[in-house]
């Protein structure tokens, strides 16, 4: 008998349960005011391995960083040396990243849900030592599959654009849509 065709099923039901699962959204930070700003706090700035694709949320030192959407940890990072970091796997095969994390409060294969402290707002380690970085949280999301709208073939980089969700619209669309039901 030929498993390949029900390998190949049970692959193409493991990908659409992960558009199935509901997508929460929160606010990562509490009382952190980027999203009622310009929508150009969401950059994607060439750079190599500098390139900004996500939002810098400054906030106290020390202030809660909560699950923007539950989902799988997937990698922490919590070194003295580093920014510490976590990378969550939510629905619609999303990795959400966490980093610029002073202390971080889940571990690896664990089940976070919306709205779950995942740890708490540090400074950046790699700030030049003459300059005191301010406290914040940097906020990014990466999309497993493609999002082929999303191509720009005009700008820099544009194909990899498609592998980024804008995380500043994926907030505030959400705020707008929790005003809109009350």
């Amino acid at each position: 008998m030929n498993k390949k065709p029900l390998l190949l099923l049970l692959a193409l039901t493991i990908f659409m349960i992960g558009y199935w699962i509901p997508e929460d959204r929160h606010v990562p930070v509490a009382n952190a005011k980027p999203y009622a700003g310009s929508p150009t706090v969401y950059g994607y700035k060439v750079g190599g391995i500098h390139a900004q694709k996500g939002i810098t949320i400054f906030a106290d030192q020390g202030a809660a960083v909560e699950a923007v959407t539950s989902g799988l940890v997937l990698y922490r990072e919590d070194t003295p040396k580093g920014d510490n970091s976590v990378w969550v796997l939510g629905a619609k095969w999303r990795l959400h990243h966490y980093a610029n994390l002073d202390n971080v409060e889940v571990r690896p294969a664990s089940w976070v849900k919306t709205g779950e402290k995942i740890g708490t707002i540090g400074t950046p380690k790699q700030a030049k030592p003459t300059k005191q970085a301010a406290a914040n949280l940097y906020y990014s999301i990466r999309s497993l599959p493609p999002l082929v709208t999303e191509w720009k073939a005009e700008q820099p980089l544009g194909l990899d654009q498609v592998f980024y969700v804008n995380p500043h619209e994926f907030l505030t669309s959400y705020q707008n849509e929790d005003k809109a039901a009350h």
